[in-house]
């Protein structure tokens, strides 16, 4: 059976469990009242409607009932219009339907869950069930075909050597900085108009460890974006192999077992399943490459064959372009870089990215990028733009503390915006990879936990912000 179709089932009978005792709350029961005609529904994705049965036994009166329909994991707006009304059974009236119109995202996709609810009935009482869950099976017909000219599938096909060239970025309307310019725009107006100059730029959604399962997730993402903003490419990365090994007490001696490897293949098969025929680019398992030092000598070996598997994976989705992360200039020699990433499968890829995780000059990171270049057969690369506009806070003792403050560094600004339109021969964009205004972990005085947006320290990339590349 097809993952789709396992998720379906899956979905389906664990969000009907979790409706049932609902259902036992509502109007007092009426053996010959209203009652949806089942409790569990399915719609095509491009059926353009489901259409609801609603019975009654009790057909001596006129009598009214209402319904709505309520988002579970699909969202209102972008998987299925709002539905709440009311019908009017007229004397002799057993039976009535109402529709609930399904928006069609023309590929397919995850299936999605809509909770059908009956409420308010008159003057005759409730009969079971009055809910119900609709699913939205995102099965639209055929699958789209890689084409290796065009791997995005834009309008206006682009060089071979570059695939993002004409694309255009999804900015997310309800990222981190956007929702508190929303909740600064009364109370703090002059740093919410401050933080416009991160929200209005595109970045990069993260998937990580703490996302048991991705597919949903990723799903729901691309789709919103292909609603909100038709024709644009969302960008996403990935942090999940990293986790164990820099926790591990002895640096130098991990390996991921057997089962985390197998951990690891399934989250990513959920992953592709969830990206499906949606357009994207992927920046691939950051600091995998740049914390290889904390592996044992099998650990290495362990490291490469699944990003080799993630690659393989990936590489067949259809209209998604990946860069696996390659680090940064100040962190792995360029020769040990580009062997990492030959023996990781970089040519079955796009290329790779760099300074993700770090505040390196855009122009180091490019001379940089061109050096691994040379060495994986010319491969192309994005460099990560988001914190670096006034380069790394080297600390006073690199031996003791490392080549650069990494946690939240005071005096960083923005870098170079965002493009997919660089002008410069082998780098394909740039991006804001590291999605300024995250905080990297509570180092500092007043600092939130690692991934949570501080404000105080978004505004400061903003003050401090260094659009120019040189």
């Amino acid at each position: 059976m097809r993952l789709v179709q396992r998720l379906a089932i899956l979905i389906t009978c664990l969000l009907g469990a979790a409706l049932a005792p609902a259902a036992s709350q509502a109007a007092p029961f009426d053996a010959l009242g209203f009652r949806l005609s089942s409790p569990v529904y399915s719609v095509n994705e491009n059926a353009g409607n489901a259409v609801i049965t609603i019975d009654r036994i009790d057909t001596s009166r006129e009598a009214q009932i209402r319904y709505i329909a309520l988002p579970m994991t699909a969202e209102r707006g972008v998987d299925f219009e709002e539905v709440k009304a009311m019908i009017n059974f007229l004397p002799g009236q057993a039976s009535a339907t109402f529709d609930v119109p399904i928006i069609d995202h023309g590929v397919p996709g995850l299936p999605k869950t809509v909770k059908l609810a009956l409420f308010g009935p008159s003057p005759i009482g409730m009969g079971v069930p009055n809910e119900a869950v609709l699913t939205i099976l995102g099965n639209d017909p055929g699958t789209i075909e890689q084409d290796p000219l065009n791997p995005l599938g834009l309008q206006a096909s682009p060089p071979a050597s570059d695939p993002l060239t004409g694309a255009r970025p999804f900015i997310d309307p309800q990222s981190l900085a956007a929702d508190q310019v929303r909740r600064w725009r009364h109370s703090h107006p002059r740093e919410a108009g401050m933080l416009k100059v991160i929200a209005k730029e595109p970045q990069v959604q993260r998937f990580g460890h703490g996302i048991a399962n991705p597919a949903v997730p990723v799903s729901e993402y691309l789709e919103r974006a292909a609603v909100e903003q038709p024709g644009t490419v969302p960008e996403l990365s990935t942090y999940w192999i990293v986790d164990a090994a820099l926790t591990h007490p002895q640096c130098g001696r991990y390996s991921d077992s057997p089962a985390r490897q197998a951990a690891y293949h399934n989250w990513i098969e959920h992953l592709a399943a969830g990206i499906g025929d949606y357009r994207a680019v992927m920046f691939l398992e950051v600091d995998s490459l740049i914390t290889t030092g904390c592996l044992s000598r099998h650990g290495l070996e362990v490291r490469l064959a699944e990003l080799h598997d993630a690659i393989d994976v990936l590489s067949k989705v259809p209209r998604l372009v990946v860069y696996l992360d390659a680090g940064a200039a100040d962190a792995l020699p360029a020769a040990k870089a580009a062997r990492l990433l030959r023996e990781s499968g970089v040519s079955q890829i796009q290329g790779f990215s760099l300074n993700a995780t770090h505040f390196d000059w855009t122009t180091k990171e490019i001379r940089y990028g061109d050096q691994i270049s040379a060495m994986t057969g010319g491969k192309h690369f994005v460099v990560s733009t988001s914190e670096n506009g006034q380069g790394p806070l080297v600390p006073s003792d690199r031996a003791k503390s490392g080549n650069e403050v990494l946690c939240n560094p005071p005096g960083r600004g923005l870098g170079p915006k965002p493009t997919f339109d660089t002008g410069i021969r082998n780098v394909d964009a740039f991006a804001w990879i590291g999605d300024p205004g995250k905080s990297g972990g509570q180092c500092r005085p007043g600092a939130p936990p690692t991934g949570d947006f501080w404000p105080q320290f978004a505004l400061q990339l903003v003050r401090d912000a260094n659009f120019k590349v040189r």
